[in-house]
């Protein structure tokens, strides 16, 4: 479930909006996927709106392919009504997968955390961030964490920094409520390494941010290094994890660790795992 319809259809094929597709190989994925769930002996849906989906009768189908926009996913801070929102979608998608008397892997993803970061707008990513939480949060209600293993984490930071001492209660989104700068000029608590939000500096002096609209949406925030998309940073990101061999995602360790240790506690693929001697 996700965004992304042009990548599915044909250039010669239209989506529901009327949109042409992107490929050039003539290849209908939706309709591809559709014909191999069958032989398979499965039930499969294509849905594209949010009432569609909420509306699946998981009687009738066992099988779903949910595409909601022609390009990416909205940030949640500007969708509309017609595209459902990350808990929404993996509360559906746990729904179906339970019925798996063998048991299910779910990947959800706060895509868009990423690239409002690239684009500096930390209003939008940090809202991202917590759709995520919600879906977390939800999935550690409607499953059994003594017999699911639940795992959180990032493939990357964002050179996004935090810095000033502002006192408690200081809106984490504006500016520090003590401005010690030198040039007595005032700083958003938050600000990034690199990216767009840079401002060229006036008769040697820092850009006035008094003069921005800070609480826009779409407001970029501060960077030192001018460039069109804001990179990834560099340092550890955090693993949170409960459930069956929850244990084993503790300490520092390589990433790539990760997918192994997944397998391994869940009985999958063709390495060693939990399940064998």
């Amino acid at each position: 479930m996700g965004g992304g319809r042009k990548n599915f259809l044909t250039h010669k094929l239209k989506d529901e909006e009327g949109n042409p597709g992107y490929r050039r190989d003539n290849a209908d994925l939706i309709k591809e996927w559709q014909l191999n769930r069958k032989s398979l002996g499965a039930s499969p849906k294509y849905v594209f709106n949010r009432t569609q989906l909420q509306s699946l009768d998981l009687k009738e189908y066992n099988s779903v392919l949910g595409l909601f926009t022609y390009d990416h996913m909205p940030y949640h801070l500007e969708a509309g009504d017609d595209v459902p929102v990350l808990s929404e979608m993996t509360h559906k998608a746990i729904e179906i997968l339970s019925k798996n008397k063998n048991g299910f892997v779910l990947f959800v993803e706060g895509g868009r955390i990423d690239t409002a970061h690239h684009e500096t707008k930390a209003r939008k990513a940090l809202d991202e961030t917590a759709e995520l939480a919600k879906a977390v949060e939800l999935a550690l209600r409607m499953v059994d964490t003594e017999e699911t293993l639940i795992i959180v984490t990032s493939d990357h930071s964002h050179t996004m920094s935090y810095s000033g001492y502002s006192k408690r209660g200081t809106d984490i989104l504006g500016f520090t409520n003590i401005m010690n700068a030198s040039d007595n000029m005032p700083y958003t608590t938050l600000s990034y390494a690199n990216g767009p939000g840079y401002k060229p500096h006036e008769e040697f002096q820092r850009h006035n941010l008094m003069l921005d609209d800070i609480e826009n949406l779409n407001f970029t925030y501060p960077s030192l290094v001018p460039i069109a998309r804001e990179t990834h940073g560099g340092e550890d990101v955090a693993i949170f994890a409960k459930g069956p061999w929850s244990h084993l995602f503790t300490g520092n360790y390589e990433q790539n660790f990760i997918p192994h240790a997944i397998a391994f506690a869940a009985c999958i693929g063709p390495g060693f795992t939990s399940c064998k001697s």
